[in-house]
């Protein structure tokens, strides 16, 4: 798309930001017609084991941490992937192009964002027909488990809050959600090495 936008345009982001704007509203005009299409950003990962669960982690530090983890006993995750933050959300399809994967679990922030993310990738990975992306919940349990709550830009709205804590586990949202309406945050950091090593319960839906 970037090709075709500097070739048409001058300019290789100009369809960026025109292809987000009523322009290109359903029965108008589409990529198609231009004969282009977007590409979904590159999906760095490293293949653990033959298991078929992809396990998608937010944060570079936590993604070396529990791919390092993991190496010598992989168990069901076949791969370990760095979801970039907001990246994740077009870089979803890309899974399609992994082997074996029937099962993709995500682990990111306590936060407005962190939970954003996921959510729209979903809607990305079922577009592409791909599993459904579920939240990681040992992962998640444990980093609500021992709280390091940290000052968050600003509180979210308890409607809103509810509508992003709907995709964690039925156990988890009412902590979740109290988290992001009191205006604070959990980076996934919390979850370091040391902790990992010490309680191995995050491992048991994976």
């Amino acid at each position: 798309m970037r090709e075709r936008s500097l070739e048409i345009f001058g300019d290789e982001k100009r369809l960026d930001s025109l292809i987000v704007t009523t322009l290109f509203a359903p029965g108008r005009l589409r990529l198609d017609t231009l004969h282009t299409e977007r590409i979904p950003p590159p999906l760095a990962y490293e293949r653990l084991g033959g298991g078929s669960t992809l396990l998608v982690i937010e944060n570079s530090d936590t993604f070396e941490t529990i791919t390092t983890l993991l190496e010598a006993n992989p168990g069901n995750i076949g791969y370990v992937a760095f979801g970039g933050g907001h990246a994740f959300e077009a870089s979803a399809a890309r899974v399609a192009r992994l082997t074996g994967v029937r099962d993709i679990a995500y682990y990111g922030d306590l936060d407005d964002d962190g939970l954003t993310i996921p959510q729209r990738a979903n809607a990305t990975a079922v577009a592409s027909g791909l599993p459904p992306i579920r939240p990681a919940h040992g992962l998640y349990r444990l980093l609500l488990q021992h709280s390091d709550q940290r000052p968050a830009p600003k509180p979210v709205d308890r409607l809103d809050a509810e509508r992003r804590v709907a995709w964690l586990p039925s156990t988890l949202r009412p902590q979740a959600a109290n988290i992001l309406i009191s205006g604070t945050r959990l980076p996934q950091e919390a979850t370091g090495m040391a902790l990992l090593r010490r309680d191995n319960s995050w491992r048991d839906d994976l």
